[in-house]
């Protein structure tokens, strides 16, 4: 069990901060905004073009934006429930008590699920102005939160509760 708790704490502790760095990197990449032209009056076709292509551009610059807030919100999830459950393991109880303070804070372990929803329905503002955009977020805050969540379960509170349950009398 400990060499799957240390596997699954690597691989998302990795998936996360590939995906930070990633994110990172091709929000700091060059725009490649258009200089001015000259000013006809009236939209040309070529103007229109360019208009799609910076709209397009700046919908996928955001849907990294918003995958990186919901990165963010992940690790905050993945410390709070870490420091809480370290909290409980570090108390001056027995064994009954700590299984009472573990259930006292199961809702940090199910942190990661709820900021995946609350991604998901954000995307679904977002789905008006930059569909493309939108849709992954949705995909990305979703699947972020399931993963992080079977993370902090497998990793830190089952191995704890089945630690406790075998030392109550």
């Amino acid at each position: 069990m400990r060499f799957l708790r240390g596997f699954f704490i690597s691989l998302g502790v990795l998936s996360l901060a590939a995906i930070l760095v990633f994110g990172i990197s091709l929000l700091l990449s060059p725009s490649g905004a258009p200089g001015g032209g000259a000013d006809s009056g009236a939209l040309s076709s070529e103007m229109v073009a360019q208009a799609q292509k910076m709209a397009a551009r700046i919908g996928r610059r955001m849907a990294w934006v918003m995958v990186l807030v919901s990165v963010v919100l992940q690790i905050g999830a993945w410390i709070a429930a870490t420091l809480k459950l370290r909290a409980v393991r570090d108390a001056d109880n027995g064994p009954a008590k700590k299984l009472e303070l573990l259930e006292a804070i199961d809702v940090y372990f199910d942190l990661p699920l709820y900021f995946g929803l609350l991604g998901s329905v954000g995307s679904f503002i977002m789905v008006t102005f930059f569909p493309d955009a939108g849709l992954m977020f949705a995909y990305a805050s979703t699947a972020m939160g399931i993963i992080v969540s079977v993370i902090l379960r497998l990793g830190y509170h089952t191995p704890f509760k089945q630690e406790l349950l075998l030392s109550v009398d």
